[in-house]
C-alpha cells in the first residue's frame, strides 16, 4: 500500500475466511466482525477503507452491510489471485479508513486530463462517487501509460455526450 506507514499506525486487524454468496452471481467475500465494522461504519451505509489481506495484497474497498445485520468486504477475482486464496481459506486482514478524495487512488493521467479539461472535470465532479470510482478503476487498471491516457480521454469524452 502506498500509505504503508499510515495503515500500520491506525489499522484494525481481524481474522476471517473466504466465503461465497449463494446469490449475487456467487461473489466472494469475507465477514468483517461487528467490533471492527462499528469503528468505520455509521448506520447501514458502506464505508471506504484500505485493506491489507494476508500481509501481502493491498487494495481499496468498502465495508458493506449484509441483510442479516453483519458486514463484509467483497474480494474480487484479481485480489483472490494475488493473495493465492481459495474458498474456505482463513484470512488475516488489516483495515484503515480510506481518506482519499474518491475512495480510490487517482491515476496521474486522469488527474492531468481533469486539470486541463474544465467541462470534463465539472461533469466528473457531478457523478455519484460509485461512478467516479468506476472510471478511476477503469483508467488505473491499464498497464501502460498510453492506454491509461486513452481510457481517461474516452471516459471523460463520454460524459460530454
Amino acid at each position: 500500500m502506498d500509505h504503508s506507514g499510515d495503515i500500520m499506525e491506525n489499522a484494525v486487524s481481524f481474522q476471517s475466511s473466504l466465503q461465497r454468496f449463494d446469490k449475487k452471481a456467487g461473489a466472494f467475500y469475507m465477514i468483517v466482525p461487528d467490533e471492527v465494522a462499528i469503528r468505520f461504519v455509521s448506520g447501514r451505509k458502506p464505508e471506504r477503507v484500505r485493506c491489507r489481506l494476508n500481509d501481502s495484497v493491498d487494495f481499496q474497498c468498502a465495508i458493506r452491510p449484509m441483510s442479516d445485520g453483519r458486514f463484509y468486504i467483497n474480494l474480487a477475482t484479481g485480489i483472490r489471485q494475488k493473495a493465492k486464496i481459495k474458498l474456505g481459506d482463513n484470512l488475516t486482514a488489516l483495515v484503515v479508513k480510506d481518506d482519499s478524495e474518491y475512495g480510490r487512488d487517482m491515476p496521474e493521467e486522469l488527474t492531468v486530463l481533469l486539470e486541463q479539461d474544465r467541462e470534463g472535470n465539472q461533469l466528473f465532479q457531478q457523478l455519484p462517487g460509485s461512478h467516479q470510482r468506476g472510471i478511476i478503476h477503469y483508467v488505473a487498471s491499464a498497464k501502460s501509460v498510453q492506454v491509461r491516457i486513452d481510457r481517461a480521454l474516452k471516459m471523460i469524452n463520454r460524459l460530454k455526450v
